[in-house]
């Protein structure tokens, strides 16, 4: 009995040890790799931009008993398509007419950049899963090419081009969820409130008139201007987490 009493010590002794062990290992700092892609829940057509973002990135954390923290250098891209604009809202000079089908007004955007993202994430007791807040700074360098041909086929013929650009330095918050799939991998869901800026060049048509025999030709944009708007577009991310 006294044996078996000395060896059932030594098995708690053991799982005691290995118990904290494992402990130990949960708690400190960690790393990991990001990738991630985004969906907008709104479709924000004037800023020519797609629904999607595409993001990646590296994240260094601290574990500790109230949960993780984390900190994460990485990149963010938006992606926008050339798209013809609808030139019924294009502003056009007193005195002029804009001819829609003999003109264009091609437009193509993009958002992207570097990013820091601050967290805090905490495992649900006794689950796989767990719930993370948190903000990121910046990737929000708003980019648009234009190129444009407009007239009202007599009297004068506008041609423009050219690139407008803004960068700021946003906050955009989120909340979310993650599942561990293994104790490298796992997985997230997040609603993001993605902020930046856009710049949108804005044509006014027909500012120089000619004549019927005499149509005047040529650039005609002192009267143009990048319209800024600041922007919260929500975005539902999906992303994967590999831990090294």
């Amino acid at each position: 009995m006294a044996y078996m009493r000395n060896d059932l010590g030594r098995w708690l002794a053991i799982m005691a040890l290995t118990a904290t062990s494992a402990a130990a290992q949960d708690a400190g700092f960690d790393g990991a790799f990001k990738l991630r892609t985004g969906y907008g829940l709104s479709n924000n057509q004037e800023d020519h931009l797609d629904r999607r973002t595409l993001g990646l990135g590296f994240d260094f954390g601290y574990v500790s008993p109230a949960g993780r923290f984390g900190l994460e250098l990485g990149y963010q891209y938006k992606p926008g398509n050339q798209t013809n604009t609808d030139l019924s809202a294009m502003p056009v000079a007193v005195g002029a007419t804009l001819d829609p089908s003999q003109s264009v007004d091609s437009r193509k955007s993009q958002v992207g950049g570097l990013t820091l993202r601050a967290s805090f994430e905490r495992r649900l007791t006794g689950s796989e899963w767990s719930w993370r807040l948190g903000v990121q700074v910046g990737g929000a360098k708003f980019r648009q090419e234009y190129i444009g041909d407009v007239t009202d086929g007599v009297r004068y013929e506008d041609t423009y081009n050219g690139i407008v650009t803004k960068t700021t330095v946003p906050l955009s918050p989120f909340v979310g969820v993650g599942y561990a799939i293994d104790a490298r991998q796992s997985i997230e869901l997040n609603v993001i409130s993605l902020g930046y800026s856009s710049a949108n060049y804005q044509h006014v048509a027909g500012t120089v008139l000619g004549t019927a025999s005499s149509p005047e030709l040529g650039g005609h944009t002192a009267k143009d201007s990048v319209i800024v708007r600041k922007r919260s577009v929500p975005h539902l991310e999906f992303g994967y987490t590999l831990r090294f």
